[in-house]
């Protein structure tokens, strides 16, 4: 089922910000106005990722500088071994959509991170 998480407005080009489900962390990067939905924490030591260095399509991890491209997930450097979900994402009237398995119903909460690529 898709979800609405945002408008597209709320998130500038070279920017993430995570967005907190019920039982899902998704980070919402924009990568010169493509848009990304992956998964919010380190698949290495659990870091928030929204903490992190983003360079054009790279994604550093804030404790441990793993790397992940953002538009597969996949490594680029460890500590890190397993990729990083990531979500399937929709645009539709200028709002941001992603497929989660949540059940219907459950509540989306906004975080208040936000980095730009120059942070």
């Amino acid at each position: 089922m898709f979800m609405k998480l945002c408008a597209t407005k709320d998130i500038s080009p070279g920017e993430m910000k995570q967005f907190d489900l019920i039982e899902e962390e998704i980070l919402v990067v924009n990568l010169s106005g493509q848009f990304y939905c992956l998964e919010a924490r380190c698949s290495h030591a659990g870091a928030p990722l929204y903490e992190g260095s983003l360079e054009e399509e790279v994604l550093t991890c804030p404790w441990h500088y793993s790397q992940f491209k953002i538009k597969d997930g996949s490594v680029l450097r460890g500590p890190a071994r397993k990729p990083l979900r990531v979500y399937r994402t929709e645009i539709k009237d200028r709002q941001i959509f992603v497929e989660t398995e949540r059940p219907e119903g459950r509540k989306i909460e906004e975080s208040k991170n936000l980095k730009s690529e120059r942070s």
